[in-house]
């Protein structure tokens, strides 16, 4: 190794690179770059030649590695011959050694980069021989390593402070031999033995008091072999094992510190054989296993740190077979578990077996369960500080006969049949003070024939049946007979019957004893008469045909008084209407609580179509009139005073203004006359004081006032007059007093005031000027 560390530092010295030409301290008789050089090898010795002369180095001969620093060497023919140094840039030199014939020959030194001595080495004709020293940065010889004829025999190691740290045989470069290592205070800390690169022999390791804490020995593979020991620092026992070919065979002991034994145990070829104890640092036994290959095998027992057993297992070729038992640290029962011993599961494991227990800490049974070979199979009951919660019946893994669960106290919580892992039988639950809560029968756990359920007070909740076949196709049991269905105080809330699984015939829902609802039913569709109720009194009337209204139905007032009429008489109206496949069709009717019709609407296929009209509830006097065009005014529509007199008239067209509008004063006097087109004032339109006397002249323009508009008084006279332009006041404006005479004039820009404006008295004198 340090041949070639050696031999790495030369080679630097003449690698290739730039020619640049650094100062050196010793002139030479030629300078190189060590571009310019060629080596040539021949039988191991290497001739350097001048690539631009192709003569060979002669002489001392200076060889600049670019910016690395530079060699200088003395050569023969080409061959190194005499002081072989390398330096740094800096002049600092890293390698100082003689070449003989172009072999390494006497001392050589290697240096830092900083110029302290790391290394002297020794060569004979090229080959490593004597002694070599190395280093570290602080001076101080870290290393020796002997070299005879080329082959390392001897190294030895060195601490910072000089005392001997390691010290290493070798024979042809193979570790052999005894090999040491130390403890910085000088006590042997390692001796151990090699042969032919092969640990073998006595081995020895001490702490730094030259207390052994490990002896033993290795065999010719290197292998421990017979008795092994490993010692505490205070030198009390640790391990005390013995070996064979590198694995565990014979006795095993393990120690504590304070000298107690914690296992002891018999291995063969590394397999645990026989007893293993393992005891606690007091001496109390906590494990007894026994073991047969390497595996479990036998009894096992296991105990707390009091020395009370709290499991004993029984193992069969690293399974558990047989009575497994554990207990609580007071040594009570826990559990008592129980496997087959001869027949393995598909999984490989032994197969629960037998009679299964488990105990509370108090004593008391908490489960028993029995099965054959891993299936469920026989009795399973459950408990609760010794009391039965839960009984199970299972027949090889499926449950098959009574399932029962009780309450606390011991009454019947429910009961379960089943068969073949089907819930099939008898049902029932019940409340915690026996009284039954449902009971029926079920079949796969579905229920069939009779089923009743009751609240906690024993008062009925339910009664239905169902049938105890199947209808093709269905995958249930329909219900069929008779239902009813109560409120918790005893009420009836529901009744009627099922057939098929479809509701039949008349069923009647019920709130506080009464009547609240009557619906017919055919092959479960709404079918027939249908009333509601409330408090007894109607609230709806009609029919239904296949889920749907058909004909008339009757809403009511169900209330028995309003604030504002009194008392309101049973059977009072509030509208008819009339369906056909559950859409209107044809009248719908509003009426009065006296019974007077006031509104009346006509439908096609649920849509408001056709003649439309309002009535006054006082008189039955014609209060509002048109048509009505798939829910949107049409055409014609008006509007009277209670007395009869028209009160308004205007045009529609889906739904909007379009045409002639009026309205009028109570007397039958104009009030307004206007035109519409699509919900947008459009034209002149005119109003009217109610004595007649025009009132406003206006013109618009979708939507908007554009143009000439003129304003009166109630007297006939004019009031005001100018001009819009998108509803806003345009231009010059004039405003009259009731006399005639002139009150304002000025101008607006968009709806401002702009310009002179002149304010004159009602005599027509000039009273004020604004410039705006």
């Amino acid at each position: 190794m340090h041949s070639i560390r050696a031999n790495s530092g030369l080679l630097a010295g003449i690698g290739l690179g730039a020619s640049t030409f650094i100062v050196c301290p010793a002139e030479a008789s030629q300078n190189l770059s060590s571009l310019m050089v060629e080596i040539r090898q021949q039988e191991g010795i290497a001739t350097y030649y001048n690539l631009a002369t192709g003569m060979a180095l002669n002489g001392q001969v200076t060889l600049v590695r670019d910016d690395q620093g530079y060699t200088l060497g003395e050569f023969s023919q080409g061959v190194a011959n005499g002081r072989w140094q390398v330096y740094l840039p800096n002049n600092q030199k890293l390698v100082d050694g003689e070449y003989v014939g172009g072999l390494q020959s006497g001392r050589w030194q290697l240096f830092s980069p900083s110029g302290e001595l790391s290394e002297e080495q020794f060569y004979l004709n090229g080959v490593p021989s004597g002694e070599w020293a190395e280093y570290d940065d602080l001076g101080n010889l870290y290393q020796k390593t002997v070299y005879e004829a080329g082959a390392k025999t001897q190294v030895l190691r060195y601490f910072a402070s000089g005392k001997l740290k390691a010290k290493e045989t070798y024979v042809d470069n193979l570790r052999h031999g005894i090999w040491e290592t130390y403890h910085a205070n000088g006590v042997l800390a390692e001796r151990q033995q090699y042969a032919n690169n092969q640990l073998s022999g006595p081995y020895l390791a001490q702490n730094s008091e030259g207390q052994v804490i490990e002896t033993g020995t290795l065999d010719a593979n290197g292998k421990r072999q017979g008795r092994w020991q490993t010692f505490y620092d205070d030198g009390t026992p640790e391990r005390d094992e013995h070996y064979a070919a590198g694995r565990l065979h014979g006795e095993r002991l393990s120690y504590y510190p304070n000298g107690q034994l914690s296992l002891q145990g018999q291995y063969s070829e590394g397999l645990r054989q026989g007893t293993l104890v393992h005891f606690s640092d007091t001496g109390v036994k906590l494990e007894e296993e026994n073991y047969l290959d390497g595996e479990h095998d036998g009894i096992q027992r296991y105990f707390n740190r009091a020395g009370i057993l709290v499991s004993e297992l029984n193992y069969k070729a690293g399974l558990q077979a047989g009575v497994q038992k554990t207990y609580f640290d007071d040594g009570n029962p826990k559990k008592v578990i129980r496997y087959h011993d001869e027949t393995l599961a598909d999984n490989g494991q032994y197969p629960l077996h037998g009679l299964q227990e488990r105990f509370d800490p108090a004593g008391n049974l908490v489960a028993t369960e029995h099965y054959d070979l891993g299936l469920k199979d026989g009795t399973f009951e459950h408990y609760r500080r010794g009391k039965l919660q839960r009984q199970e019946q299972w027949r090889q893994g499926a449950r098959h006969g009574e399932f029962i669960a009780y309450y606390d106290n011991g009454k019947l919580r429910s009961l379960d049949q089943y068969q073949d892992n089907r819930q099939t039988g008898k049902a029932e639950r019940y409340f915690d003070d026996g009284t039954v809560k449902e009971r029926g029968t079920r079949i796969n756990g579905q229920w069939v024939g009779k089923y009743e359920s009751f609240y906690e007070t024993g008062k009925p909740r339910e009664l239905i049946h169902y049938r105890d076949e199947k209808i093709a196709g269905r995958s249930r049991y329909p219900l069929h007979g008779k239902f009813s269905r109560w409120y918790a105080n005893g009420d009836l809330n529901e009744e009627g019957e099922y057939k098929n699984g479809e509701k039949q015939g008349a069923w009647r829902q019920y709130r506080r004893g009464i009547v609240s609802r009557e619906m017919n039913f055919e092959a479960g569709k709404l079918n027939g008469p249908y009333r509601e109720f409330d408090n007894g009194r109607r609230r709806v009337t009609g029919s239904y045909q296949a889920d749907r209204k058909e004909g008339k139905w009757t809403e009511y007032r169900y209330q028995e008084k309003d604030p504002s009429f009194g008392p309101i008489p049973e059977g009072n109206i509030y509208r008819v209407s009339h369906y056909h496949e559950d859409k209107l069709e044809g009248e719908r009717a509003y009426y009065s609580f006296k019974q007077v019709r006031y509104r009346s609407e006509q439908y096609q296929a649920g849509e408001l179509s056709g003649h439309f009209s309002e009535y006054y509830p006082s008189n039955g006097q014609l209060k509002r009139e048109g048509k009505m065009l798939k829910g949107s005014q049409e055409g014609l529509w008006q509007s009277w005073f209670e007395d009869g007199v028209l009160s308004e008239s205007a045009e529609y067209l889906a739904g909007k203004l379009n045409g002639e509008y009026a309205k009028y004063y109570p007397n039958g006097q104009l009030k307004v006359l206007a035109h519409y087109q699509r919900d947008k004032l459009n034209g002149e339109q005119l109003s009217y004081f109610q004595t007649g006397k025009p009132k406003a002249k206006e013109l618009w323009l979708d939507g908007q006032r554009e143009g000439e508009a003129s304003y009166f008084h109630a007297n006939g006279k004019q009031a005001e007059q100018g001009a819009f332009l998108r509803s806003c006041k345009e231009g010059l404006w004039r405003a009259y007093w009731p006399n005639g005479e002139l009150r304002s004039e000025g101008s607006y820009i968009a709806d401002r005031e702009a310009g002179d404006w002149a304010f004159y008295d009602q005599f027509g004198k000039l009273i004020k000027t604004e410039h705006h």
